[in-house]
C-alpha cells in the first residue's frame, strides 16, 4: 500500500502540471473561436489546441500521470488511489500562485487541511482492506451503468447554460476516469496472469483506451466551456466519489458495513469535497486560470 500511495502523489503532480498547462490555452481557444451549438465543442477546437507547444507539454505530463497511476492503482486500493488524486490541487496551488503572481490565501491554506485530513481518514478507515480480483464478471455491468450516467449527465448539460453546463461536463469526465480506474486494476491483472500479448484478446482493454480518451475529451471541453473552478471542482469530486462505489462493488474484500465504517467514510468525503471546493474556487486558482501561455 505505501508503494502505491507515493505512486499515485507521483502520478497527482503530473496531473496538476498538466493541467496548469493545458487548461488555460484550452480555454484561450475557447475564447477565440466563440460560442458553439454542438455538444462537444471542444472537437472543433483540436487544431488549434494541438498547434501549440504548451498544450503538448501538458500532454506529456498526462502521459506520465497515466504511467504512474496505473502502477499505484495495480499495488494499491482504487478508493485509497483515486482520492489521493486529489492532492493534484495541492500541487497546483503553487503553479496557480507563481502564475498570478501572488500568495496563498487564507481559505487555500484551509482548504489543504481539509483535503488532507479526508485522505488521511481515509487512508486510516480503508488502506487495510484486502482487495479481491473474484468479481471480474461485473465488470461490463459497471461500464455500462458508468456509460448510461455520463450519456445522461451530457443530455442534460445540453439543455443548460455556464458554471451549470461546466459542472455537469466536470462530472461526466470524472466518471469516465473512474471507469478507466476500474479497467487499469482489471488489465493490470491479466497483464500480471497471462502475459502482455493475452491481454490483447480480451476486451477490457479496448474498453481502457476508448473510457480514457472520452473521459480527457470531455476534461477538456469542461475546461473549455466556462468556470475553471466549476470545472475541477466537478471532476475532483466524481472522481473518488463513483470510484469508491466501483471499488466497493469490485474489489473490496470486506465492504463498508457497519454504521461506523459508513460515517468514517461520508466524514472522509465531506472533507474532500469541501476542501477541493475552497482550493478550486479559489481566487488565486481564478486569476491563473486568466494566463495562456502559447
Amino acid at each position: 500500500m505505501l508503494a502505491g500511495i507515493i505512486l499515485a502523489l507521483v502520478s497527482a503532480l503530473c496531473f496538476a502540471a498538466a493541467g496548469a498547462l493545458q487548461h488555460s490555452v484550452t480555454r484561450a481557444v475557447a475564447r477565440e473561436r466563440g460560442d458553439s451549438k454542438s455538444l462537444l465543442p471542444v472537437l472543433g477546437m483540436l487544431p488549434q489546441m494541438l498547434s501549440r507547444r504548451v498544450w503538448w507539454a501538458g500532454f506529456a505530463c498526462n502521459v506520465g500521470g497515466f504511467v504512474f497511476h496505473s502502477m499505484s492503482l495495480h499495488l494499491g486500493s482504487i478508493t485509497i488511489v483515486q482520492a489521493l488524486l486529489c492532492v493534484q490541487l495541492l500541487f497546483a496551488l503553487p503553479f496557480a500562485t507563481a502564475r498570478a503572481r501572488t500568495l496563498p490565501l487564507g481559505r487555500d491554506w484551509t482548504g489543504t487541511i481539509a483535503v488532507c485530513a479526508g485522505v488521511a481518514m481515509l487512508v486510516a478507515a480503508r488502506g487495510s482492506v484486502p482487495q479481491t480480483q473474484s468479481r471480474h464478471h461485473l465488470v461490463p455491468a459497471i461500464c455500462l451503468l458508468g456509460l448510461l450516467l455520463i450519456g445522461i449527465l451530457l443530455v442534460v448539460a445540453r439543455l443548460l447554460r455556464a458554471t451549470a453546463r461546466t459542472a455537469l461536463i466536470g462530472i461526466a469526465s470524472g466518471t469516465g476516469f473512474s471507469l478507466t480506474a476500474v479497467l487499469i486494476i482489471v488489465v493490470a491483472d491479466q497483464t500480471v496472469r497471462l502475459g502482455p500479448a493475452a491481454v490483447f484478446t480480451h476486451w477490457n482493454v479496448y474498453g481502457l483506451a476508448l473510457s480514457g480518451l472520452v473521459a480527457a475529451i470531455l476534461a477538456q471541453d469542461a475546461f473549455a466551456s466556462g468556470s475553471f473552478p466549476a470545472a475541477l471542482t466537478a471532476m475532483t469530486v466524481a472522481d473518488p466519489i463513483v470510484s469508491w462505489l466501483w471499488g466497493a462493488i469490485l474489489f473490496d474484500q470486506i465492504p463498508p458495513e457497519t454504521p461506523a465504517a459508513v460515517g468514517t467514510l461520508a466524514l472522509a468525503g465531506g472533507l474532500l469535497a469541501v476542501g477541493v471546493g475552497l482550493l478550486a474556487h479559489s481566487p488565486t486558482m481564478s486569476r491563473s486560470a486568466q494566463f495562456a501561455p502559447r
